[in-house]
């Protein structure tokens, strides 16, 4: 069975288990409304049945009768009433647990922290606001397209010896070109002889030194292990298909074992360690820090890997827990003075020297969720005010301008009137019922903007910080894509290698650097210059 299909049968009995829990609610909610109903007439029937008994009766001795009787009337009177209090109140609880139930089932990825691979399918709905202009190409776009190589090896394609006239014909200067471009895979093998001398005076042996790298009868060379450390790290790829690779592409001339792969792998996260202290002194002196924080697998249990980068860098942490926020036993954040954007996750502000500011990404997806299942008009204004103040910063940006005073005043001041007609929808939802389970998330959400208001309009405030946290997101997803092929790590010193590696190939990839030879350098024992003056120029 593929992985396809155990996620279809897995999606098949979770809609019969909610199917069976609607059914189940429906069917008691159903059977406690008889029952209120079948007591109300229970009531109704004995207090008439006491009054008609008062009218009729008029002897003493049957008047006795009936006083002795009252009590226990009115006993099992107060006794109905009680349980059908109880019964109705059940009646609530149970409406609002299937309430919460079907609101829960309705969030997506893009309504909540779900991952996409928990996603229902269904028709996506574009979100494109229409502009009105043609599809395709727009004027005054770039285009991007493959251009000729300036170095080719030629290849000359005479015309027709003769003309259909039977005229010979003369081939003149002029010529049409077009490249083909290919990759050619070469086996180079170097071999180094080390000679032996004598001295001729005393006869003494003078033997020769192997070049650096040269320590075993056959070595692999820097260019294989760049390939290896690329492909297992950058391109998620396991380490028997890096071998199976190998051997294809060589005609079966190298046949490296999975062990050696690691080695490889390894050594190569040992040598990068001085080029990952220079990435951690540069970001501690950033100015703007993005963090995130995803979960991995190392040896069966839950560990997590603690995301920290800027536009030029990039740092992958492996820890225990997702609060520890150290990277190799030392705490970065303490040295760091900056701004820090993160999600919320409370750990963070425990730093008390830091800026922080929040990520309105994450609080999109909640506002979304609130549309879709409660139809509250503040959640859409706020989502729009979001959207609204972000454009309108860039083009400020673009034009080399800035918001005034006033103007972020009057956007603090619009930010907490949709706060106030949140507050007013939800008191307004929750009016009258006393089971309200299912208008926490809501109910939390709106105490959060309001709390952390100067935090989450941060991007505001500061020309340098973004709406969302999507930088430190898209470095995340990178160790979740690792996690998705290998499905964890066997130890803690494969994670660590692993962030290592991953922290110096995105680090370069964001400097525009030659991925390949740096991975070659660092082999070589080498720190990688990432050109800091043209960066504390910019």
């Amino acid at each position: 069975m593929t992985l396809l299909q155990i996620a279809q049968k897995t999606i098949k009995d979770l809609r019969v288990v909610i199917s069976n829990l609607h059914a189940k609610y429906r069917d008691g909610y159903e059977e406690l409304q008889r029952t209120v109903v079948i007591l109300q007439k229970e009531v109704l029937r004995l207090t008439t049945e006491n009054e008609q008994l008062k009218k009729v009766l008029k002897d003493d001795k049957k008047q006795k009768l009936l006083a002795a009787s009252v009590p226990d009337l009115k006993n099992t009177i107060k006794k109905l009433k009680k349980q059908i209090t109880a019964l109705k109140n059940e009646n609530e609880k149970i409406t609002d647990q299937l309430e919460f139930l079907r609101n829960r089932n309705k969030k997506t990825s893009e309504t909540s922290d779900k991952p996409s691979s928990a996603n229902i399918f269904k028709k996506p709905v574009s979100t494109r606001v229409r502009t009105g202009r043609e599809p395709g190409g727009q004027r005054g776009h770039k285009g991007h397209t493959l251009h000729p190589f300036p170095y080719a090896e030629v290849i000359d394609c005479p015309p027709v010896k003769q003309c259909e006239c039977g005229g010979a014909v003369h081939i003149s200067d002029k010529y049409k070109s077009k490249q083909s471009v290919n990759i050619e895979v070469t086996l180079k093998v170097t071999e180094e002889h080390v000679q032996i001398g004598y001295c001729e005076k005393c006869g003494k042996r003078h033997d020769g030194s192997f070049s650096e790298g040269f320590v075993n009868p056959v070595n692999y060379g820097d260019d294989i292990k760049a390939i290896i450390s690329l492909l297992n790290t950058r391109m998620n790829l396991p380490i028997n298909k890096i071998s199976e690779l190998l051997k294809i592409l060589t005609d079966s001339k190298i046949n490296i074992s999975d062990g050696t792969v690691v080695n490889i792998v390894n050594n190569f996260a040992q040598k990068s360690v001085p080029t990952v202290a220079r990435i951690v002194e540069r970001l501690t002196k950033c100015g703007l820090l993005l963090v995130d924080e995803t979960g991995c697998r190392v040896n069966g249990k839950l560990d997590w890997f603690q995301i920290f980068t800027d536009d030029y860098f990039t740092l992958f942490s492996h820890n225990k827990k997702r609060g520890s926020l150290l990277f190799e036993g030392d705490d970065l954040l303490a040295l760091f003075t900056g701004i820090l954007l993160h999600d919320h996750f409370k750990s963070y502000y425990r730093y008390n020297h830091i800026t922080h500011a929040e990520c309105n990404e994450h609080i999109d997806r909640r506002l979304k969720a609130v549309v879709e299942i409660f139809k509250h008009e503040w959640a859409l204004k706020l989502r729009s005010f979001f959207f609204d103040t972000n454009k309108r910063k860039k083009e400020l940006i673009d034009r080399g301008e800035y918001f005034s005073e006033p103007e972020i005043k009057d956007y603090f001041n619009k930010f907490l009137e949709i706060l106030d007609m949140g507050d007013a929808e939800y008191q307004q939802a929750i009016e009258g019922k006393q089971r309200i389970v299912r208008f926490n998330e809501e109910k939390c959400l709106l105490k959060r903007l309001r709390e952390y208001a100067n935090e989450h309009l941060r991007y505001i405030t500061v020309p340098e910080v973004p709406c969302g946290n999507s930088g430190a997101e898209r470095c995340a997803k990178e160790a979740k894509r690792k996690v998705r092929v290998s499905g964890g790590f066997r130890s803690d010193k494969g994670a660590n290698n692993y962030a290592r590696v991953t922290s110096v190939i995105s680090t370069m990839r964001k400097q525009k650097m030659d991925i390949f030879q740096g991975i070659k350098d660092i082999l070589n024992g080498k720190t990688l210059d990432f050109n800091l003056s043209s960066i504390d120029s910019s």
